[in-house]
């Protein structure tokens, strides 16, 4: 069953197609640069996809590009208050964040380009699909402002600090096929087969026990932050928890019976 919000004057769109969610950027004509609008749907789409209990969700731009990041022709900092300043810059935190510890998968299909806060965005999935040809820059300090939403941290979990480092110092685009050889992306395909891989892979995904998935995002977002100890610890209790659910037999059930397994997700 599908389900879709179709106004389209909203800055964002949900739609619910079995187990998999998608949330899309809907600001085609600006190449879905971002607003503070378009944040908060970005986020409310997230929480949407969890109040439905999707299994995986999509992150996605309408038309040529997944994002171009912030709206230039709407961005005079000069007209911001010192308090309208904070509440932009802590949006676009949050629904950064919201991408990153939402509690089941996220993919980011990144077509056209995914530049500055597009960038961001997308490096705070999960998983990340881009074009061969599409284009993934971080250009902040060669307009004079700078990086958010977590990519000192995603980009350096990625591919190492160093070329972090180099990579945002420098302001130095990347293909997808550029970006998935050197590991800053899942993966590159040719326009005409990214949809299909997305597709591919969100159904791959959704096929699998959603608790344990959600065990697995969350102890991994802890990497570094915890110690060995912590996560042994972290581990042996999700699996203590997953061997209490339903899942966890129909898991052993549909090895026993060479079948594939139907999770329900309790």
């Amino acid at each position: 069953m599908t389900t879709t919000d179709t106004v389209a004057e909203e800055p964002t769109r949900y739609e619910r197609d079995g187990d998999v969610a998608r949330v899309r950027l809907n600001r085609p004509d600006s190449l879905n640069a971002v607003t503070p609008a378009l944040y908060e749907g970005i986020c409310d789409g997230l929480e949407r996809a969890a109040d439905d209990d999707a299994r995986v969700v999509v992150l996605e731009g309408e038309g040529r590009a997944f994002c171009v990041g912030a709206d230039m022709e709407n961005h005079d900092e000069a007209e911001r208050t010192q308090k309208e300043r904070r509440e932009y810059v802590w949006q676009a935190q949050e629904a950064a964040k919201a991408v990153q510890t939402h509690p089941q998968p996220v993919i980011a299909k990144v077509q056209g380009y995914a530049i500055g806060a597009g960038a961001e965005l997308a490096l705070s999935a999960d998983f990340v699909l881009m074009g061969e040809d599409a284009e993934i820059r971080f250009p902040e300090v060669s307009i004079g402002t700078y990086i958010g939403g977590g990519v000192s941290y995603t980009l350096a979990a990625r591919v190492g600090q160093a070329r972090a480092k180099e990579l945002v110092l420098s302001a130095a685009s990347l293909t997808g096929v550029e970006a998935a050889d050197e590991g800053v992306v899942t993966s590159a395909h040719p326009d005409g087969e990214l949809e299909d891989a997305v597709d591919e892979l969100a159904e791959d995904l959704a096929g699998n026990a959603p608790i344990p998935m959600e065990f697995a995002k969350e102890q991994f977002g802890r990497v570094g932050q915890a110690t060995r100890d912590d996560m042994l610890t972290a581990e042996a209790e999700a699996l203590l928890a997953c061997m209490a659910t339903d899942d966890w037999q129909e898991g052993v059930d549909a090895f026993a019976e060479d079948r594939e397994p139907s999770f329900e997700g309790v």
